[in-house]
């Protein structure tokens, strides 16, 4: 008979669990960002303080950079520069697997079948690896988890740990903005308590600690370098759209991320079954973050760490019904050995697959070099090409990383924070968008171009005086105009007397 714990099925599926997590949190690729993240920790390392304007772009230079990432930034440079790529790599596996670790204790505390434990758990697994980057995001899925595990202590099992959440909040805010989510938390489970104490009079224990604590949260946001300023930044550019696809919405009525739609099928087919005997503060929470999810891609990680120790519970209690109805549904000591058997087959093909995939990029990161300019990014740097360099925003990091400060971008992934909305939106252009780009060619006063291949750039070779063709390869375009400042490099390439390197393009970081 299936059996709550300590049971060989039981402790497969938390192998199998673990497993999973190891493979899909296992990518070696590069984040766009990721080189803009090394560098400015690096500054902030060597400089021993925080560029309160920005010093990296053309069109934004001096203007106010809010940096609500610089901590993780800070340590991600310090892991790069002690332990190198592997050092990114492990330390990403490691807040993937301590979440999961976290998330089946938070399930240990709640009534939960084997079966269901898996189920619930690899479906989450599966819809927040698209969030598991080297992004100082990851450290956001990691302490709103240690929020929830809190809560769940709080609620589940009546001890109070309640004066860990503002201390971590003096880390998270200075981590990454998705300390929001964390205040948001509190301010949801305190504001639905003291709802069910003045509405249903119910008898809610400890709400002045609630409260208490509620309190010290909100003040330990103010502990970051911006005070009240970063809140108030926060608030207004969160409710501006972003024509970016992960702040793009999901499509409901499509095949696009089809695990998390099931998972919030799933949550709300529960909570429609056991309404009377939730917790009204979890199923409220998960509720707003489902939204939040459907509205902005970004968010699909929070909610499957917030849903997962509810869908294994309430999926358990139903397997539990089943069960004592039907005696057929109940499973024998062969039919659990069996299955725990399959688990661990399964589980060593998790392992080999992730293991496989360090050993294949040799513990490096992977940089693809039909995604990012490496080719010409070198051509621009070998040949000594300076000034202001305008290009795609997914490019901007990557350049900084290389070229700066010979080189200063038109933009970068560091988006509002450094930017003004109008520099934003100019770049924002479709590639074939022949209008758009001209206006922008002449809107910004640059002396590089760098872009991906299409149409536009196609026709400017030889057509316009003012731009002068002088490199390509299958990803990038590179153009100099032609002014006093390029007039030497200009005479060089056209005397064919500019260098371009024979080395193959690695595609190992950075």
């Amino acid at each position: 008979m299936e059996t709550d714990n300590h049971t060989l099925l039981d402790f497969f599926s938390r192998i199998l669990c673990l497993a999973t997590a190891f493979y899909l949190f296992s990518y070696v690729t590069a984040d766009p960002d990721l080189w803009g993240h090394l560098k400015f920790g690096a500054d902030h390392w060597q400089t021993g303080r925080l560029a309160n304007a920005d010093p990296y772009s053309f069109t934004a230079h001096g203007h106010r950079w809010i940096n609500h990432e610089w901590l993780a930034e800070l340590l991600f440079y310090l892991t790069y520069r002690f332990f190198s790529a592997p050092g990114l790599l492990f330390g990403k596996l490691a807040i993937g697997l301590s979440i999961v670790w976290m998330l089946l204790k938070m399930c240990d505390m709640r009534r939960h079948a084997p079966l269901s434990l898996a189920f619930g758990m690899i479906l989450a697994i599966y819809a927040a690896r698209k969030g598991f980057m080297v992004r100082p995001q990851l450290f956001s899925f990691l302490f709103f988890t240690l929020y929830l595990y809190v809560f769940h202590l709080y609620f589940f099992q009546y001890k109070n740990r309640l004066f860990y959440l503002p201390l971590l909040m003096v880390a998270w805010v200075n981590l990454h903005g998705g300390f929001i989510m964390g205040w948001a938390l509190i301010i949801g489970v305190t504001g639905w308590k003291t709802l069910e104490r003045i509405a249903y009079r119910k008898p809610v224990p400890h709400l002045g600690q609630l409260w208490m604590w509620l309190l010290a949260v909100s003040l330990a946001t103010l502990a970051n370098p911006y005070g009240h300023h970063l809140l108030v930044f926060l608030y207004q550019t969160l409710s501006v759209p972003r024509a970016i696809t992960e702040w793009a919405p999901i499509e409901v009525w499509s095949l696009s991320h089809l695990r998390f739609k099931v998972m919030a099928v799933l949550f709300l087919t529960l909570l429609a079954f056991n309404w009377r005997r939730l917790e009204g503060w979890e199923a409220a929470a998960i509720a707003v973050i489902i939204f939040a999810a459907f509205r902005h891609q970004r968010h699909t990680p929070f909610f499957a760490i917030a849903a997962a120790p509810f869908i294994v519970h309430w999926l358990s209690e139903t397997a539990d019904s089943v069960r004592n109805r039907f005696s057929w549904a109940r499973l024998g000591r062969t039919a659990n050995i069996t299955i725990a058997v399959a688990f661990l087959i399964l589980s060593g093909y998790q392992l080999y697959n992730g293991l496989y995939m360090y050993v294949a990029a040799q513990g490096r990161i992977i940089v693809n070099p039909d995604e990012y300019p490496v080719g010409a990014a070198r051509f621009l740097k070998v040949n000594k090409m300076e000034g202001n360099l305008l290009l795609p925003f997914t490019w901007g990091e990557y350049a900084i990383w290389h070229l700066y400060p010979h080189c200063r971008v038109s933009v970068d992934g560091r988006f509002r924070t450094a930017y003004p909305e109008s520099v934003i939106k100019d770049h924002f252009i479709h590639q074939d968008d022949t209008a758009g780009w001209k206006r922008l060619l002449e809107t910004y006063p640059a002396d590089i171009i760098l872009s991906r291949q299409s149409r536009f750039f196609h026709d400017l070779i030889g057509k316009r005086r003012e731009w002068v063709y002088v490199y390509s390869d299958r990803t990038a375009i590179v153009f100099l105009r032609n002014n006093q400042k390029n007039e030497a490099i200009i005479r060089r390439f056209r005397e064919g007397r500019l260098e371009r390197t024979n080395e193959s393009v690695s595609v190992y970081f950075p």
